[in-house]
């Protein structure tokens, strides 16, 4: 295997295990509370005047039913590179970006039971073929094929959820990450943060307890670091804020806030004891030099996403939902080049931003 490529795959799959579920997760730590204020109602002209009993909310997905909604994007990326994009294997990365990616599609949420009482598998399927598309690469206008890291990739992805939302993770998740070409960038939208994916269930973890409007209730999510003893901390904050009426359904508004810790390791140590196990004990020039001059720095910023879901307590499942979140990231490499041998260095400095909304237009048997 060529070295630069199994440092990508390395570090894409340990980026897709750090940023885990946006929205949910196993054994969380909740905190419930009660406001003293009630607000009863939304801006919507539509919104319900009377907050209703408080009731305990749980999603009632149904075995064999699949539920379809309309998904909308508009998705914001802005990428600085400089130094030899070789780093990276055999991708050409430009040294500027800025893209606008929007339009809508149809995505549909296949239940089946789990493999546990009260657990669900939804698949997630659909694709992004008729986006819409503008920008610049390295200050021209785009008029060709998007770069590859820029490419939005159809979602054929199955989770397992509990009935309060909780994101179940499975013990060959991590296997499944090598699957798929990470030879090259792949598309880093996937890998970038909570909430950066569209691909995810449709609302947030629930309380255990009653709520009403007014209600908040809170959990924090721990996952193992990488490359560090310090754990990924995810922080999800909801609240009733009202109670509105969506195609003829009163529903619950919930408001909840995602918080993911900052990410932050180097895969120097790691790489260099990969590839020295491969190089004399009393070692060689060549291998000095790499331990002295290897760097694969990678950095993610604290993440936050903001989700609006409209709850329908009766049916058990989202209407609808807006979640918008941003990210930013930076990859510092040096590393030997695969031909020559010699040190090359590459930065990439990357930031996405981008809005969803998710309208159900149908629930039907399978």
């Amino acid at each position: 295997m060529r070295f630069r490529t199994f440092i990508l795959i390395t570090v894409l799959a340990l980026v897709a295990v750090a940023c885990g579920p946006s929205t949910g997760g196993s054994d969380p730590s909740s905190t419930e509370g009660q406001s003293d204020a009630i607000t009863t109602t939304t801006d919507s002209p539509e919104a319900v005047i009377s907050a209703p009993d408080a009731m305990l909310l749980s999603y009632k997905l149904v075995a064999g039913e699949t539920y379809t909604y309309d998904v909308g994007i508009d998705q914001r990326i802005q990428m600085m590179a400089e130094g030899d994009s070789a780093a990276l294997g055999d991708e050409e990365i430009p040294g500027e970006v800025a893209i606008n990616l929007s339009g809508t599609t149809t995505f549909t949420h296949s239940v089946a039971e789990g493999l546990e009482p009260g657990t669900f598998e939804v698949t997630i399927k659909g694709d992004f073929t008729d986006l819409a598309v503008t920008g610049t690469v390295d200050g021209e206008p785009i008029e060709a094929d998007l770069p590859d890291f820029a490419e939005m990739e159809a979602i054929d992805i199955t989770i397992v959820v509990d009935e309060q939302g909780n994101i179940i993770p499975q013990d060959d998740e991590v296997g499944d990450i090598f699957g798929g070409d990470l030879g090259g960038l792949g598309s880093l939208g996937n890998f970038a943060g909570s909430g950066m994916t569209p691909g995810q269930f449709v609302g947030p973890p629930l309380s255990e307890e009653e709520v009403t409007v007014g209600d908040t209730w809170s959990e924090t999510i721990e996952l193992p670091g990488v490359m560090t003893e310090d754990p990924v901390t995810t922080e999800i904050n909801s609240e009733v804020v009202g109670t509105d009426t969506v195609d003829g359904h009163e529903v619950l508004v919930i408001d909840t806030e995602s918080v993911t810790s900052m990410i932050e390791f180097d895969l120097a140590q790691f790489l260099i004891g990969f590839f020295t196990a491969f190089v004399p004990e009393d070692g060689t020039a060549e291998s000095d030099a790499l331990v002295e001059d290897l760097r694969f720095l990678f950095t993610i910023d604290e993440t936050v996403s903001n989700m609006t879901t409209w709850f329908d307590a009766e049916t058990g499942y989202a209407r609808m939902a807006e979640l918008s979140s941003s990210t930013h990231f930076v990859m510092d490499i040096n590393m030997p080049d695969d031909e020559s041998g010699e040190m090359i260095g590459f930065v990439m400095d990357m930031s996405i931003a981008q809005d969803i909304t998710y309208h159900l237009t149908d629930n039907s048997g399978a």
